[in-house]
């Protein structure tokens, strides 16, 4: 009887710490604080992630910092720091990301499912594509990808062919497709929220490494202010901090947001999909 009540108060713990969370997770103790508390079963720990994906849906930050870093042949060199505001409909999918420098704007990006348009005023390109120019340009954020890092664990694979393991501070779940692994999940044991998403190729490289932390309470929700989404087989990675997010927002339901622009007039027009990376003079370093 001991056992059943200890476990149902265990229960009743994480539901309500569900109540007050919503997208990557709450923190009630932050990460490596506080005692780790028994371990829950998996269809909790599935549950609990799925109940959170259906609490949110849309995210509006008007302060967001983007920090880009690119592998030299010195290392990681890390890019002058970005300002600027970024919009995300996990229903669409739609993405939408203006950043500045000093009040000048440095580029545009819209992107709505398969499709972006991405403007770069400083030398009036605008570049368009889909999949193929999406791994042309790895610093980009695919509206998809945003899904399942912020969506119902089927996106992840989770509910499919993985297995959990339980260790020190998170559980581990493996995905694999025809007996390979091709990503690892790791859900803090504390918050039972994603902490951090490992993608791999099909021959076991790192592809995609995505680290969730500085969660803060907005309302009375608490959300990860800091992304770093590192691509090692491109040499690149990308660190969004968020400042004053806002969930749920209805002017972000705006299909218009997120659709792709027609170029400005005057502008020389760039299709990655058919087009090499070095026809875009921003990138190449062309003056």
């Amino acid at each position: 009887m001991e056992t059943v009540h200890r476990q149902s108060a265990l229960r009743s713990y994480f539901l309500a710490a569900l109540l007050a969370v919503c997208c990557g997770g709450c923190c009630i103790l932050g990460r490596g604080l506080g005692p780790v508390p028994p371990p829950l079963p998996r269809s909790e720990i599935l549950a609990a992630l799925s109940q959170r994906a259906e609490q949110f849906q849309t995210v509006y930050d008007t302060g967001i910092t983007l920090t880009v870093e690119l592998e030299t042949d010195k290392g990681m060199e890390t890019q002058p720091r970005l300002g600027g505001i970024l919009a995300f409909n996990r229903r669409l999918p739609g993405l939408w990301m203006r950043a500045e420098k000093m009040t000048v704007r440095v580029f545009e990006l819209h992107a709505l499912g398969e499709r972006f348009s991405l403007e770069l005023p400083d030398k009036r390109e605008f570049v368009t594509g889909g999949r193929e120019a999406y791994e042309k340009l790895p610093y980009l954020i695919h509206p998809y990808e945003a899904i399942a890092w912020f969506g119902a664990p089927g996106w992840l694979g989770l509910n499919g062919d993985s297995t959990m393991q339980l260790e020190e501070n998170d559980y581990r779940f493996d995905v694999f497709l025809d007996g390979l692994l091709i990503r690892s999940v790791f859900v803090d044991r504390r918050t039972v929220a994603i902490s951090r998403i490992v993608d791999y190729d099909l021959i076991g490289n790192v592809h995609t490494a995505v680290l969730m932390d500085r969660y803060r309470k907005v309302g009375n929700m608490e959300f990860p202010h800091q992304l770093t989404v590192d691509r090692p087989l491109y040499g690149c990675r990308v660190t969004l901090k968020l400042s004053s997010p806002k969930f749920n927002n209805p002017k972000v339901d705006n299909r218009k947001i997120f659709e792709p622009r027609k170029p400005p007039p005057g502008w020389d027009v760039i299709d990655l999909d058919y087009e090499p990376l070095s026809n875009v003079k921003t990138f190449s370093g062309e003056q």
